[in-house]
């Protein structure tokens, strides 16, 4: 921990000379930094365990624009983006991170560092119609919010439609790459580094030693009169070696895969009418290779009545999908629907409110009721959850005062509450938080889990300005929650959030 706290302070350090130095071109920078502590410990309703977190989240970032010199504001732009994340935990016991002891658990870390983003961005060269990025970026459309290391490039032509190409590396944590996370690969693989393993331990705890190609395209059209649509398609290879052979050795030995096989193939659309008279009408499609299914879509309206009221209603269809070399490929992974209807009432510029209502419903294969008796999958059951959510928020001159309340009810149990927020300011630099909510949860298969629980959150802040640190502030929050099932629990945040211009 001690070795990646100096990088991070010493990056900070070379980001704050970056921010406060004499510039020699017509470049400006940005340097934001956070910090968030949070502090509680969590019980089982049985006593044992017990979770504690002592959680210390910083965030360190450097913005570099106009790097090519004097700025024309119809000429090429060169920019430079990054943030960098420590998420440490001093509440972890030592035991988790202390190879074969029964606490272990693969690929813990006390204090993980990664570089959330770093990209050198071109912007309107080829007289405005090139557009690159180099670097660790983020990729978000109808695919989802995806990560990878290498370079985009795109084509803005003059009929208004934009060609994407992008190539490089997925970003993957578990001891691959430094200053790396597992947050943007495929659901349903466990992987990280294995030293010290024998091939019977933790057999699911896949090895990562090797990195992953990935490639995508993009086509986007806009300006059709109050059209916009995207089509993208974006593949991932997995090159490590696989054991699939997920249980003790019998006898039989351990079996292995290794090759270049794909560990996801997917392509999406999205299609989007906005008028800004009469409302906006949005669709989205995906398909997966690999699966063989068209995993997600939806669709989704809504109508301007007037400039004070908006009504609208979606509907949605998920079905999860793993990465190739997930064992979850093999079991049945059925859908999730979703059907609501919404409404926004804008009274006047301080008080407005909001309704939505509808029905979600799981599908199994086989009816979840006679399952045991009757395991017929050419069935298909459902299990539908009607839910009802409302909300009313007034501003009054330096506050604000909100109101939530709703729930979820079906067969299996409900979740009913709602809670009550106030913010205030009391002067340029102070302000203050109150929150007061009470919930009420049941669950038809274990009714001993049934519970009420009140809760109530107390917050303020400071900020030092108007100066030098006029977008500067520290906070303070304390929550407290109770119920029968846990008792009282505590949590404490401290936050820091200090932003530097030049």
């Amino acid at each position: 921990m001690k070795a990646r706290a100096v990088q991070l302070w010493l990056l900070a350090g070379i980001a704050s000379v970056l921010g406060f130095a004499e510039p020699a071109r017509a470049y400006e920078t940005e340097v934001e930094a956070s910090i968030a502590a949070q502090y509680y410990t969590l019980s089982s309703p049985w006593g044992d365990p017990e979770l504690r977190r002592r959680r210390y989240t910083e965030t360190l970032g450097l913005s570099v624009w106009n790097i090519q010199g004097e700025d024309n504001p119809r000429g090429p732009r060169l920019s430079f983006q990054s943030r960098l994340r420590l998420d440490a935990d001093f509440g972890q016991s030592s035991a988790e991170r202390e190879l074969r002891n029964p606490a272990y658990i693969p690929g813990l870390e006390q204090a993980p560092l990664d570089l959330m983003y770093a990209y050198l961005e071109g912007q309107r060269y080829l007289g405005g119609h090139l557009g690159f990025r180099l670097g660790r970026q983020y990729v978000f459309d109808t695919l989802g919010f995806w990560s990878f290391d290498g370079g985009l490039v795109t084509v803005t032509t003059p009929v208004n439609l934009l060609f994407e190409a992008y190539g490089g590396l997925e970003q993957r944590g578990g001891g691959l790459n430094w200053l790396s996370t597992r947050r943007f690969e495929a659901q349903g693989v466990y992987r990280g580094d294995r030293t010290g393993y024998d091939a019977a331990y933790y057999p699911l705890f896949l090895e990562e030693s090797k990195v992953a190609p990935a490639a995508g395209v993009a086509v986007e059209a806009w300006g059709f009169g109050v059209l916009h649509s995207r089509l993208t398609y974006r593949k991932v290879i997995n090159r490590d070696e696989v054991n699939i052979s997920p249980f003790l050795d019998t006898g039989d030995g351990q079996f292995f895969l290794s090759g270049n096989r794909t560990s996801s193939e997917r392509i999406g659309y999205s299609l989007r009418a906005d008028s800004a008279k009469v409302g906006a009408l949005n669709g989205s499609l995906v398909y997966d290779f690999y699966n063989q299914i068209f995993s997600q879509y939806a669709v989704s309206a809504d109508a301007y009545l007037n400039s004070r009221v908006t009504v609208g209603a979606s509907f949605d269809r998920y079905t999860p999908t793993f990465d190739g070399d997930s064992i979850f490929n093999w079991f049945s992974h059925s859908p999730t629907t979703s059907a609501l209807g919404r409404a926004e009432v804008r009274f006047s510029r301080r008080f407005s409110a909001t309704l939505s209502g509808g029905t979600r419903w799981f599908e199994t294969e086989g009816y979840s009721s006679s399952y045991a008796t009757d395991p017929d999958t050419a069935k298909t059951g459902r299990l539908f959850d009607v839910s009802l959510d409302g909300g009313a928020r007034y501003d009054y001159g330096r506050g604000s005062l909100g109101v939530r309340g709703g729930g979820e009810t079906g067969r299996r149990g409900h979740r009913l509450g709602g809670d009550i927020t106030a913010r205030r300011r009391f002067s340029n630099r102070y302000d203050g938080l109150c929150v007061v909510s009470l919930w009420d949860w049941s669950d038809a298969l274990r009714r001993d889990r049934d519970a009420t629980s009140f809760g109530y959150v107390l917050g303020g802040g400071v900020t030092p300005g108007p100066n030098f640190f006029a977008r500067t502030r520290f906070g303070v929050e304390l929550e407290h929650q109770m119920n029968r099932l846990v008792g009282q629990r505590f949590r404490a945040l401290l936050t820091l959030d200090l932003t530097v211009l030049k």
